[in-house]
């Protein structure tokens, strides 16, 4: 397993210098799997954090939307969608209600509504909410593949609030299933395979070798373990790595309830952090087809920037248009700081 990094030299004089050279290093990461590349300026993520999100903005945004939402309770039998080809218009599990999305992005696209409160800070999202909101969402994939055997490749999604993409500020995940994998979970898989080509499985070397340095495990168990991402594909990147499943198909309720403590463990640290709004989404091999034997089932999870009025996206051209994402923390001072979360 090789973690390669490697440090460039910006050579400045800030204004507060008298002129004086400060230089400063930017650290560039590679990751193992892929070759993909992240950059993180070793000074800046570094510098501390007191950032403290605008909450009364927040709340003064969730009121205003609330007679509106279609997914709180007294409108969301009227204001939602119903399916047409399965044996119910909606699925609703207890507060859980899925429904197919207005404007979908795939064949089969859905919306797991997991809670009946129109708005909460991530702190305050439970671990039974998550439970019963990604149990709901796998019961949906289940009667999906019977309904067509060729949507084969799942996606369980969350955008949580706008700076993460969300339309709608009430908690909700997405489902959607196609016949083929999105780009990076496609290129995961494949790179997956080869490096089992060699005898290796990719996954488990990475959890042995991360467990054994040390700098990034946030937590080794069994079914899941967390781990801070080596070359992040965005801030505050943490891995939850199913070992020995290769599909959501495969999870059990035990996985999930256990997924769910760490999860929100990783809530209240991004809340407490500053952090308010998220994304989430599964990395998942083909339903029903077991190909552990290289790829593992994870889950990753991003900070995004705080909500106010006008703020700075976090994904600008390096991001957006050059796939080498600029990440403002440390991956190792993240799972430090991560650490008493998911103890």
């Amino acid at each position: 397993m090789v973690f390669d990094r490697k440090t460039a030299t910006a050579k400045l004089s800030p204004p507060s210098s008298g002129e004086e050279e400060r230089p400063q290093e930017i650290e560039y990461r590679r990751d193992p799997l892929t070759g993909r590349l992240s950059r993180i300026n070793i000074e800046r993520a570094r510098r501390p954090k007191q950032t403290i999100g605008d909450v009364s903005a927040l709340r003064e945004m969730a009121e205003r939307t609330r007679e509106s939402c279609p997914f709180c309770p007294e409108r969301i039998e009227t204001s939602t969608p119903t399916f047409t080809q399965l044996p119910y218009r909606r699925l609703r599990r207890g507060e859980c209600w899925v429904f197919p999305n207005l404007f979908p992005f795939s064949k089969h696209h859905a919306v797991t509504v997991f809670t009946q409160h129109h708005f909460k800070l991530l702190k305050e999202i439970t671990a039974e909410e998550l439970n019963q909101g990604i149990n709901v969402s796998l019961e949906f994939l289940r009667d999906i593949h019977q309904l067509d055997k060729a949507a084969r490749y799942p996606i369980l999604a969350w955008n949580y609030l706008p700076p993460a993409g969300a339309s709608i500020i009430h908690p909700h995940f997405q489902i959607m299933v196609d016949e083929r994998p999105t780009g990076i979970v496609g290129q995961e898989i494949e790179a997956s395979g080869k490096f089992l080509s060699d005898g290796v499985c990719f996954w488990e070397e990475l959890l042995e070798a991360e467990r054994e340095l040390g700098e990034r495990m946030v937590k080794f168990s069994e079914p899941v373990s967390w781990v801070a991402g080596f070359s992040p594909l965005g801030n505050r990147e943490v891995l939850a790595i199913f070992r020995g499943k290769s599909s959501l198909s495969d999870l059990t309720k035990r996985d999930v309830e256990e997924f769910v403590k760490g999860l929100a463990g990783v809530l209240r640290y991004y809340s407490d952090s500053g952090v308010m709004s998220v994304n989430m989404v599964f990395y998942s091999g083909p339903l029903y087809e077991d190909i552990s034997r290289y790829f593992y089932l994870h889950a990753r999870i991003v900070a995004r920037p705080t909500p106010t009025t006008l703020y700075v996206s976090d994904d600008g051209f390096l991001e957006k248009l050059c796939a080498e994402p600029v990440i403002d923390m440390t991956p190792e001072d993240l799972a430090e700081s991560l650490r008493r979360y998911l103890a």
